[in-house]
């Protein structure tokens, strides 16, 4: 049997008959990690919807009526 080994550029190369097990990960971690990830998911949803609603809420790109008109004298 020959061990795994790291080529020259880099990779990992295994060998057909080397069986290892895959990587397991305690339900702590996986549960932190996920934590994590909805927090930053969440956190960048609300500073979008709340930046989109104050821009949107200070523009006022409809309302022409309070500009100064040529025609009118």
């Amino acid at each position: 049997m020959e061990p795994p080994r790291i080529n020259p550029i880099g990779l990992l190369e295994t060998p057909s008959d080397f069986a290892r097990t895959p990587r397991q990960f305690p339900a702590l971690l996986r549960l932190l990690a996920s934590l994590l990830l909805v927090l930053f998911l969440l956190g960048t949803m609300v500073t979008t919807v709340v930046s989109l609603g104050r821009y949107c809420l200070t523009t006022d790109s409809t309302d022409t009526r309070a500009l100064p008109s040529k025609g009118k004298q």
